[in-house]
Parts: structure tokens; sequence; C-alpha cells
């Protein structure tokens, strides 16, 4: 089919072609280009060509009378011939790009455990309990983003070229030669951006929508608090450090309520942890704890909150005092 095409226009071009090949490539141009050069669509582009082919076949001959070329005409089939060219690339582009879908591998923490990995770019992320990292399998070729659910901290390898882009809930974060931490569990009411150095961009998730700026540049031990609730958010100072030692087993609660502090402990040791309905602590409390065991750490929060518990295996049950009204 393309070497008969290509002598239709050799003898267009040339002047060797009979009135119905003329005829031929011009009405044919203008049926398919003449509307300002409109392009055709993946699944015409085969039907016309194969069209074309069979009107080639059926009228070109060996031997032509030679005439004089119509410049005008000689214009118009170059210009078809650049957009012929253009769109079987464009094809094939499309074709090569579909034949690999893409899609998304998880790196992920369970409950009761933490893991470290590094990405193809050199980036590293320690991910916390019960977290989930998603990584697409064109990370690096056009852009280098992730989604993340629950908490990591992230040591990027920058590339103001190719800037790297966390995703968490309706926040998006950007990196600016930084490492940072993201607490974003789902079943929190907050997201907490932490920086340990340089700085990064925080604003609304682009994905959901128009975008709105937070904050252009967070940085090292400032803290942005995203509060899901209110949509709301604030900047505040804090200690970097305090707030990603969970990479090194301390466990630390920072003005945090009853309930937190509960869903924090159940990641950490992998525990099933049911608080009674008549607990209503709204206080708050600071806390930290190193390599401890978990009965400890119960220990620790029933004679702080004047509460006791029962645990059986991997679950445990919460109840107040019964001395007291909470």
């Amino acid at each position: 089919m393309n070497n008969r095409i290509k002598i239709l226009f050799e003898r267009y071009q040339t002047g060797k072609a009979t009135p119905e090949e003329r005829e031929l490539v011009e009405v044919w141009f203008e049926s398919h280009y003449g509307q300002q050069g409109r392009k055709l669509s993946r699944n015409q582009e085969t039907e016309v060509f194969e069209d074309l082919d069979t009107r080639i076949a059926a009228i070109l001959t060996e031997s032509s009378p030679v005439r004089k070329p119509n410049l005008r005409w000689l214009q118009v089939a170059a210009v078809f011939v650049t957009l012929m060219g253009a769109g079987l690339y464009s094809y094939h582009q499309f074709v090569q790009q579909t034949q690999v879908p893409e899609t998304y591998t998880e790196f992920r923490s369970r409950n009761g455990e933490k893991k470290q990995f590094t990405l193809p770019d050199g980036t590293t992320i320690f991910l916390n309990s019960g977290s989930s990292v998603y990584v697409s399998s064109r990370f690096g070729q056009q852009r280098r983003e992730v989604k993340l659910s629950g908490e990591a901290f992230f040591d990027v390898h920058h590339n103001a070229a190719l800037p790297f882009i966390i995703h968490s809930g309706k926040l998006q974060t950007t990196d600016i030669g930084t490492s940072f931490n993201i607490n974003a569990y789902p079943d929190e009411n907050k997201v907490q951006i932490t920086v340990a150095s340089g700085s990064v961009k925080v604003e609304t998730n682009s994905l959901s929508g128009k975008s709105e700026l937070y904050t252009k540049r967070l940085t090292i031990n400032q803290s942005l608090v995203y509060n899901k609730l209110k949509d709301s958010h604030v900047v505040t100072i804090v200690n970097s450090d305090s707030i990603s030692s969970w990479r090194t087993n301390h466990l630390n609660f920072d003005n945090a309520t009853y309930i937190e502090i509960s869903r924090s402990i159940a990641r950490w040791y992998n525990l099933d942890i049911t608080l009674s309905p008549k607990i209503h602590d709204s206080k708050k409390y600071t806390l930290s704890f190193i390599n401890e065991r978990p009965d400890k750490v119960l220990n620790v929060l029933s004679n702080l909150t004047h509460t006791t518990y029962m645990m059986k295996g991997r679950t445990v049950m919460i109840n107040p005092m019964k001395s007291e009204k909470m």
C-alpha cells in the first residue's frame, strides 16, 4: 500500500498523473484535510489509507502523457505527505504507549512492622506501621509521583527538572531538595507534614481539581497540620527529630488524644484495641516510649487515664475504672 501511494504522488508531483489520478489526490485531500487541516482518528486512518490504496490499484497505470504540473496542488500534496507522516508517527507512538499499560506497585508495611526501601531515582522511603506507598510503573520517565496512605519519612534524591511529588489524601507535597515526614492515616482527622531538612511546597491535590497553595516553602522544623474535618491548616514550629523518631523505635505522642494514642498503639504493636463507649476523655497527653512491650505501654496509659484493660492475645478491651466517671 505505501509503495502505491508513493508512486501516485511521484507521478502527481512530476506532472505525469492522469486526470483521474490528479482528481483522486485532490478530492481525497480536500475530503480528509480540507476542513482547517483536521486530523484523522486512529480508527479512521486505517480505513482511509485502505480506501486510497483500493482506488490507486484501480486507476494506476504504468505510463501517462507528461502534463504541466499544477503548482498549487504540488504544495497541497507536499503538505499531505507531511501530515500523513506525522499521523503515522503519532499512531506509532500511541501504539507503543498502549502496549504497556500503567500499573502501580504497592510498598506496604503491615501493623507491627516498619520497612525501608529505595526507589530507582535514589530516593529512600521509611514506612511506619500500617502504611503503604504506591509507585507507578512509569515513575521517573516524565514525572516522579507517588501516593501515600499512612506515615512515611522521605529522603528525596533531588532533581530540579523532575520534582518529587507525594499525594496524600487532599494534600500534595512537592520536594524542593529535602527530607521530611508525612503522617496521613486514612482513619485520622489530620494530615501532618514535617520538614527535617531543606524545604517543601504544600498544596491541595491537583488530581482532585484546581489546586490551592497552602505554603510555598515549609522549612526545617516546621510542620503543617491539615484538619480534615474543618478543611483548615496551620503551620507550627516542632522538633522534627522527635516527629520522625518512630524510625528508631521511639513511640512519641505530643498533645495527643486518648483515641489518637489508642489507634497508634494498635498499629505499632498490631493489636485490636476496643475502647468502651463509656470512656469520654477529652484530655490531651504527651508520652514517650522506647522499645517497650505493649503491656507496659498499656499499663502506663491506664494509670495516666484512670482506665483498665483486658488483653487476650492481640485483642485488647479498655474500660473506665468503676470508681471513675470520665
